[in-house]
């Protein structure tokens, strides 16, 4: 396969620095303004505007440069749909269904634009991926050719050899560097510390906002301290010089942060219901007092965590291989590129958008 030309639109993480590093394809990445999200991918290109109009215009003068533009969110599918070029729609770490930023303010005929726009977007992709199953078979009550395929995991970065940082603790440890956020269920982890048995420490990152955020800070159990939030390359070492990792039951999901403790070989507590693959190794309860034993049994019992995390690992490195991933990718694009089929933007919304965004 020749070396193909992929742009990624709002990479929401550091999905572009991973694709960059394993794609056998060149993978450069484009931002809007309005969202300076800290980036890993090298060479970050932005949009000048974050107007509809104005992003639609920036990708087809982009157009000639590459062959293939992967998008990450309705928005950035909605853009490339509108500039008329090749794109993959990929969902991973994001809502199936569209959230909209300013929705409220919104007029009706505008709310009605974007639903069109968006169901268009969908249909009219050239593929869509789903990076969990259940997320595709969302998306195919709209699409019956929707790919599953995972998140690559960095293994370059994530793995057991760095250096240890001193803790300040000498109790059992668990880090948790997840968001507080309803759909990391920190209300459900906390309710189930009022029946453990075992003495541990949460170091918790002290982040989030809102209303949720500020009923669980203010209701915590006194074992959970509070961190400031970690840079991403610092990461490694807080999971190395953990004892677990406590990760979330609100979403049903081993998200990347659970899979990078994984790789530096820390046992993860989370709530997973067979997204991935059947029989993962997870915990299969949101009930708190079912929850309290998992995390007694991880705290007091060494075999029990080695075990935990063998088979945790095995898990990851044979879902998650970045290389295997990568060839999957590969293999996607390639059919894109021999199928050479482009999509035709609808008329009517090079009018409406003219309408609401170049008035």
């Amino acid at each position: 396969m020749k070396n193909l030309r992929i742009l990624i639109v709002n990479d929401f993480a550091s999905n572009a620095s991973m694709f960059q590093k394993y794609f056998s394809s060149h993978v450069d990445a484009i931002y809007f303004n309005e969202n300076p999200v800290i980036t890993l991918a090298k060479n970050p290109i932005f949009f000048e505007k974050d107007e509809l109009g104005s992003c639609v215009e920036k990708i087809k003068n982009l157009s000639k440069n590459y062959d293939i533009f992967l998008t990450f969110g309705w928005f950035a599918a909605a853009i490339c749909y509108l500039a008329n070029v090749n794109y993959v729609m990929y969902f991973v770490d994001s809502f199936i269904e569209p959230k909209y930023r300013i929705w409220k303010k919104f007029s009706f005929f505008k709310k009605k634009f974007f639903d069109d726009l968006f169901k268009d977007a969908l249909q009219c992709a050239n593929k869509v991926v789903a990076g969990i199953p259940n997320d595709a078979k969302t998306l195919r009550k709209y699409r019956d050719d929707v790919r599953i395929i995972f998140p690559i995991m960095d293994t370059q970065i994530f793995h057991s050899n760095h250096k240890k940082i001193k803790l300040d603790n000498d109790l059992f440890t668990f880090f948790s560097p997840q968001r507080i956020d309803p759909t990391k269920g920190h209300e459900i982890i906390f309710e189930s510390f009022r029946y453990t048995k075992s003495d541990f420490v949460v170091l918790q990152t002290d982040w989030g906002s809102g209303d949720y955020y500020e009923k669980v800070i203010q209701n915590k159990p006194p074992n959970v301290k509070l961190i400031s939030k970690i840079i991403r390359s610092d990461m490694p070492s807080y999971y190395v010089s953990s004892d677990a990792l406590l990760g979330q039951v609100g979403y049903s999901s081993c998200g990347g942060t659970e899979r990078e403790a994984i790789l530096c070989g820390k046992p993860v507590f989370c709530y997973e219901t067979n997204q991935f693959t059947e029989n993962d190794p997870f915990c299969k309860s949101k009930d708190p007092i079912q929850i309290a034993k998992y995390i007694d049994k991880i705290v007091k019992d060494e075999e029990f965590r080695s075990h935990l995390l063998k088979i945790q690992k095995e898990w990851v490195m044979e879902n998650f291989d970045p290389k295997k991933l990568a060839e999957q990718w590969d293999r996607l694009f390639l059919e894109m590129i021999n199928e050479n089929h482009k999509y035709k933007v609808k008329k009517r919304y090079n009018v409406v958008m003219k309408l609401y965004f170049n008035s």
